[in-house]
């Protein structure tokens, strides 16, 4: 099956505007006998209904237009083949010599333009999809679609169903033969300053104009915009406290654990703060006893302390009988005399005291339960209690000398533990003085500005910016050589955020892996 002469176009509805035609008219102009289709988006809402009715749910359900501009594009390419471009896509010359292709034909996005998008999701590449290129019924595009539901939810339209999804699409796409992609002179000679204009070869068939609709160009910010920002301003400076000095926290770090390559044995210490967990301490060992990894290699190390219940009688109890199936069982006990109501554990005026707490506790875990026998330190929430029995090894074959997976509630869900995070934007504006609450940065998750696990499931991995320490595995050698969680925010970040960010200073990129998913218990 090869790609037949027709031509895929959408708007919002069946007119193009002025500022768009002639481009539009390009393609017939250079392209004379072949189907142009202009789909409006009625009539790409019922073409979806009788022909993917499976994804009409999710195509419904998105928030924004070009979400179903994106998700349709891929399904008409599957059901008709053809060529399917952008309205601010020119064509240039013919796509004759396009046609006696088998193959899905594609394009990479400029190297200037993708950069940042490729870094922070480590991808080898961004592909283009203004202009793409199929045989009718190809078996990638099923592929790809299966990935709609999974990432429906995800806060950049880029993951939801853009280049993102689309290249991590081709990436996990068995079939590696099935493509042919070309460099970005194709199709996209330009990035959206045009500053590539120049490298445009003769083998350019389109090009890409950047005048999408879908971004909105910010305004400059209104007199009340400015008057807030120095009231937020004003407001951090007075009340930001004590921050860790940079230089002195890096260099307080062991410069040869930083050179070290991640470690080759499986000593892993398995580390558990807990408070108030009486109810969570059975079942979550009998989690840890269906864990694949060999129990003579693990070492279990828990402290509690501040319980109102008797978390540490039934800790003592359960564990008395373990040292003979694990490598070693170690309880602590640190008792900092924090009392905190539960239900109000999360409200952002008690982040400070609250986190500089939790990262103490880290810290004598540290301290007192890693030894030089030990490869790796995995922590683990007392009540995460389902995740899949290989974890270990899959975090440990990633590569990376920090790892987190995804922690969810629910399957599927989510992301609970949203101090794993890509910084995907800074506000430049009052907002960001705003979220800079008692010398903590704590965006709200309504802003936008950072992507979670759960927005990038059709990835591998992904370079993160934050950790969170539901479930988290790091190189023993770092914390040996002294990098822990702060206790004092360092650039207004408090434990294991604050860990994040020192690691990513002093070269460790922390990496998340969306696709191994653990579940947290429901508050």
């Amino acid at each position: 099956m090869t790609i037949p002469k027709i031509l895929h176009q959408t708007w919002k509805t069946d007119s193009i505007p002025e500022e768009f035609l002639g481009w539009s008219k390009s393609w017939t102009k250079y392209n004379p006998g072949w189907r142009h289709i202009l789909w409006s988006d009625r009539m790409l809402l019922d073409f979806v209904a009788e022909n993917y009715p499976e994804y009409l749910d999710t195509y419904c359900g998105y928030r924004v237009g070009v979400q179903r501009a994106d998700a349709a594009r891929y399904m008409l390419l599957h059901h008709f083949g053809g060529v399917y471009a952008d309205l601010d896509c020119e064509c240039v010359a013919p796509f004759d010599g396009l046609l006696d292709e088998n193959r899905v034909i594609l394009c990479k996005e400029p190297k200037s333009q993708s950069d940042a998008q490729t870094r922070l999701r480590n991808l080898p590449h961004l592909l283009f999809n203004g202009t793409m290129a199929s045989p009718k019924g190809h078996p990638f595009w099923p592929h790809l679609l299966a990935y709609l539901p999974l990432v429906k939810d995800a806060r950049d339209v880029l993951d939801a169903t853009g280049p993102c999804l689309l290249t991590a699409a081709q990436l996990s796409f068995a079939d590696q033969s099935a493509f042919a992609i070309h460099p970005h002179e194709l199709f996209s000679p330009a990035d959206s300053g045009g500053s590539s204009m120049e490298v445009a070869t003769p083998a350019t068939l389109s090009v890409h104009h950047w005048a999408g609709t879908w971004w909105i160009k910010p305004r400059p910010p209104s007199l009340l915009a400015r008057l807030r920002h120095s009231y937020y301003q004003t407001l951090h400076i007075l009340t930001k406290g004590e921050q860790l000095d940079v230089t002195t926290a890096q260099a307080a770090v062991d410069p040869a654990a930083l050179k070290r390559p991640p470690p080759q044995g499986n000593n892993i210490a398995i580390l558990v703060p807990l408070r108030d967990a009486a109810d969570h301490i059975a079942p979550f060992l009998a989690a840890l006893a269906r864990i694949d990894h060999p129990k003579k290699h693990i070492k279990l190390v828990f402290c509690e302390g501040d319980s109102s219940d008797d978390s540490w009688q039934r800790l003592t109890q359960a564990t008395a009988t373990l040292k003979g199936t694990y490598r070693d069982v170690v309880l602590l006990k640190k008792d900092l005399g924090i009392k905190m109501e539960r239900s109000k554990r999360w409200k952002p005026k008690l982040q400070r005291k609250r986190r500089a707490a939790i990262a103490a506790v880290r810290n004598h875990l540290i301290r007192h339960g890693l030894d030089a026998s030990d490869d790796w330190a995995l922590w683990i929430d007392i009540d995460v209690w389902r995740y899949p029995s290989d974890a270990i090894s899959r975090l440990i074959a990633s590569g990376g000398r920090i790892v987190v997976p995804n922690c969810a509630v629910a399957p599927g869900g989510g992301s609970f533990d949203m101090n794993s995070f890509a910084t995907l934007r800074k506000p430049k504006d009052y907002r960001y003085y705003r979220a800079l609450r008692g010398g903590l940065y704590q965006p709200p998750a309504k802003e936008n500005t950072r992507l979670y696990l759960s927005d990038l499931r059709h990835l591998d991995s992904v370079n993160l910016d934050g950790v969170g320490g539901t479930m988290l595995l790091v190189d023993a050698a770092l914390h040996r050589g002294g990098l822990n969680f702060p206790e004092i925010p360092y650039k207004f970040l408090l434990e294991t955020e604050g860990f994040a960010a020192l690691a990513n200073d002093l070269g460790v990129v922390p990496l998340g892996l969306p696709k191994i998913e653990v579940l947290h218990v429901p508050w």
